[in-house]
């Protein structure tokens, strides 16, 4: 089971967003914190990753909020992953949901290729539902079906399974 250290980095993003940490499989563990790691910068030449701060430490997760000016919602490679909370960000769900998106790049899941890997883990009926849902120009990216993949994913890694 992969084990992170959680930062959030003010007390006031960890009251919130804590207590919704069981949204994610307990297949990924956490120790919390409030705090920033040590974190580094990618490419500041590049606007949308100007200014991300990424954790150096391995098994490390950064959750942060607008006073970081950072375009980049979130990032996660190498047992590492940061993500941003925004203002307009109201849905904690969606918070979780995206962390749990980073972490599962971070462990070497391919958490971007919800469309692409449909058949994978959907079933024949959910298909029929996802393409209904669409075809009345409803989005895909939703939390029901994000959980859904993420689940799947989450199973893949603990069968040791990656792309």
């Amino acid at each position: 089971m992969p084990h992170f250290d959680l930062y959030f980095k003010t007390e006031a993003l960890r009251q919130r967003l804590e207590p919704h940490l069981q949204l994610i499989p307990p297949f990924f563990e956490f120790t919390v914190q409030t705090g920033a790691p040590e974190v580094r910068y990618f490419d500041q030449k590049d606007p949308m990753w100007k200014g991300f701060p990424f954790p150096v430490p391995a098994g490390t997760v950064y959750v942060f909020d607008d006073a970081i000016p950072a375009r980049a919602l979130g990032g996660g490679m190498d047992m590492r992953a940061s993500v941003r909370v925004t203002r307009e960000d109201r849905d904690d769900e969606a918070i979780i949901l995206r962390i749990w998106h980073e972490i599962l790049h971070a462990i070497g899941q391919p958490a971007d290729d919800m469309a692409r890997r449909a058949g994978e883990w959907q079933s024949v009926s959910e298909r029929l539902m996802w393409a209904a849902w669409q075809s009345l120009s409803r989005p895909g990216d939703v939390p029901f079906w994000h959980r859904k993949f993420y689940s799947r994913l989450t199973e893949r890694a603990a069968r040791g399974r990656q792309d």
